[in-house]
């Protein structure tokens, strides 16, 4: 359990400070602003991205091990 928690906050971190950053940059460009933007919208991605690492992840490797061994 300890390690699912570590898991999911980890990945959710990871992921939601890349695809926020990305997503930023694309929709509002990387000028006068930018780290601002990109802080407030990775605060409301990682609300989000960690708990569905935790619930999702364990849910995603169940899969991807049942197509692994087909």
């Amino acid at each position: 359990m300890k390690l699912r928690v570590l898991n999911g906050l980890i990945m959710g971190t990871m992921m939601s400070v890349i695809m926020s950053g990305i997503i930023t940059a694309v929709n509002t460009g990387l000028g006068t602003g930018y780290m601002g933007r990109w802080l407030g919208a990775w605060a409301v991605a990682w609300v989000i991205a960690v708990p569905l690492a935790m619930f999702v992840g364990p849910l995603a490797r169940g899969w991807a091990e049942r197509l692994a061994t087909r």
